[in-house]
């Protein structure tokens, strides 16, 4: 059971986000319609009357301090969070520049720091308080014939934080985040922070919670770029993943506030039926987050998520839900193999705390192994001629496309089926004629085995005397000062140059030496600054390593391999302009 301390942290968390987030509206001057209504409020919070709310049944004074202790901490927390979170929404949409603020507008904006959220300290009524807020709206006639309806749960009025934005009179955006407190669920877990393998411990906990979490807890749902038509199935799986203690489950809750919004917005005239809107919904904790961009052509997510709050699945109808999603799982493995059934159940039966042997065989009637003969009547069919293997088959059949005049190629085939090394051979082969190999890859590895395609066998030398190789990665970068860097590796060329920006290190000297920039900056004598990375990419240092190769006239056989994991966005853009 959670404890009511768990509850008094939770709110103190809140009260500090949106205190956070008032701070960074006054910080750049943005238009609201709230006027004093929050300073008023927030004058009459007093946070020692709050404290001692949530110590008055703890007896012992170590205890005491303790609690007082953590109300500190997460009321800071919270104010930290909702400052930085609102920053960077800011950021993220480009509006935080000077001459872009003055076009923005906060057209209502909802949070509490009465009754409840002042851990009854500062009581108001919640009748009192809903008027005063939706007061922002001052042509709504008749206001409290909205709040009978909208206080209920699941409804937009219970929600901790509410925004809307409008941007140059025609750009809308409805901003909700649903808060919680997941690290503290009782009493327990109030330890002294006076220790520091306490706060050790805890700073452990919290990283193991999420190395813990697998890739797929880092998804979000962004619609706003392409249309994207949601199943109405999609209620069983939000559903079956719902979780008290998780912050899909505020996520949920958020979505199904936004989506409540949105109707009362349009009951009262407020927005158009025709409004373009963005919707951000999060799911805000002291350990994580979960949030998805939804455009208004795809409410129907938000709905999902608004009944499934709003009707708040008792602990039947998710067990119900997780057995339908684990159904439809089962069913399509099934599908997947031979005796399918059999199979998965077999897997599904395993018992727990011994071991377990499940076998499964089946015969691949359509496989054809990569060394195989190739039938004559398929040779004739592609045109090539002779009794080759499928590897040798695929690489003339590669090779005649590269002849042709073919504008893009695009090859597909088995790993190892020798894609790549029949394109290597064809490029050693035309020599003459000059090109750029670039190669990408998320593995360094894969990089260096390309680069062996073009060296004579055991040993260091390229096939040609006018091959020059280069590749790069992030370590590599940051070693040599977070400058333009890149290794090489050529026949004609030793040791390490530098040709304009880009510094080229012989790949066959081993001998590198780390030269990374300190991060931290000294401000005073008790004040240091992280300054962050301020590092080149890989694909911006093998890009400009290219375009300085050819400019400069170095090489006419270029070879270019770089390891990235992923297309990075950043406020001037993505990674794809450093190829271009």
């Amino acid at each position: 059971m959670k404890s009511k301390i768990a509850e008094d942290l939770g709110r103190l968390f809140e009260v500090g986000f949106n205190i956070g987030i008032l701070a960074c509206i006054q910080e750049n001057n943005i238009k609201h319609n709230f006027e004093n209504l929050y300073i008023q409020e927030l004058q009459q919070l007093r946070f020692p009357k709050m404290l001692r709310k949530i110590t008055d049944k703890i007896l012992s004074p170590l205890e005491r301090q303790m609690a007082e202790k953590w109300s500190i901490f997460f009321l800071q927390k919270g104010f930290l969070s909702g400052l930085n979170f609102f920053r960077e929404y800011l950021q993220s949409t480009g509006w935080n520049e000077q001459n872009k603020l003055r076009h923005l507008e906060i057209l209502y904006y909802q949070c509490c720091f009465c009754d409840e959220s002042s851990i009854g300290t500062y009581t108001k009524g919640e009748e009192n308080w809903f008027e005063e807020v939706l007061s922002q709206f001052d042509h709504i006639d008749n206001i409290s014939q909205y709040i009978g309806r909208y206080k209920t749960k699941g409804e937009f009025l219970k929600a901790d934080t509410l925004i809307l934005l409008r941007y140059r009179k025609t750009q809308f955006r409805i901003i909700c985040v649903d808060l919680s407190v997941f690290s503290i669920r009782t009493s327990e877990n109030v330890t002294n922070l006076d220790y520091l393998e306490i706060i050790r411990r805890l700073l452990r906990r919290d990283i193991n919670y999420l190395r813990s979490k697998s890739v797929f807890s880092k998804l979000r749902i962004d619609t706003k770029s392409c249309e994207v038509e949601f199943s109405e199935g999609l209620q069983s799986y939000f559903t079956a993943f719902k979780y008290d203690d998780k912050e899909s489950a505020k996520l949920i809750q958020a979505g199904g506030y936004a989506y409540s919004f949105y109707e009362f917005l349009g009951e009262t005239g407020i927005l158009a039926d025709d409004s373009q809107v963005i919707f951000n919904a999060v799911g805000y904790s002291d350990r994580g987050i979960s949030a998805m961009s939804i455009r208004s052509e795809n409410l129907d997510v938000l709905k999902t998520c608004h009944q499934i709050y709003k009707h708040d699945s008792s602990p039947q109808e998710i067990s119900d839900a997780r057995k339908q999603v684990l159904n439809k799982i089962k069913n399509s493995a099934y599908r997947s193999f031979d005796r399918g059934k059999e199979f998965v159940d077999s897997i599904l039966a395993i018992s727990a705390d011994q071991i377990n042997v499940v076998r499964h065989t089946e015969r691949l009637e359509s496989f054809f192994n990569s060394v195989g003969i190739v039938p004559d009547e398929l040779m004739q069919q592609l045109g090539l001629s002779g009794t080759v293997k499928l590897r040798d088959a695929h690489a003339q059949l590669i090779e005649k496309a590269l002849g042709s005049a073919s504008t893009y190629i695009f090859l597909t085939g088995n790993p190892g089926i020798g894609k790549t090394t029949a394109i290597a051979n064809f490029l050693n082969d035309h020599i003459n004629d000059g090109f750029l190999f670039f190669y990408v890859s998320p593995r360094k590895q894969v990089n260096l085995d390309i680069i062996e395609k073009f060296q004579q066998s055991d040993t260091d030398c390229l096939c040609d005397d006018r091959l020059f190789v280069i590749n790069t990665y992030s370590d590599l970068i940051r070693d040599s000062g977070s400058q333009y860097t890149v290794q090489y590796l050529s026949n004609q060329h030793q040791g390490n140059f530098r040709l304009q920006a880009v510094q080229f290190q012989d790949s066959r000297k081993s001998d590198r030496k780390g030269q990374r920039s300190d991060r931290l900056n000294r401000q005073t004598e008790n004040v240091i600054e992280d300054t962050g990375v301020k590092t080149k990419g890989v694909l911006n240092s093998i890009c400009e390593a290219i375009s300085t190769l050819i400019n400069c006239q170095h090489s006419n056989n270029i070879v270019a391999t770089v390891s990235i994991q992923s297309l990075k966005k950043t406020d001037a853009g993505d990674t794809l302009k450093h190829f271009e």
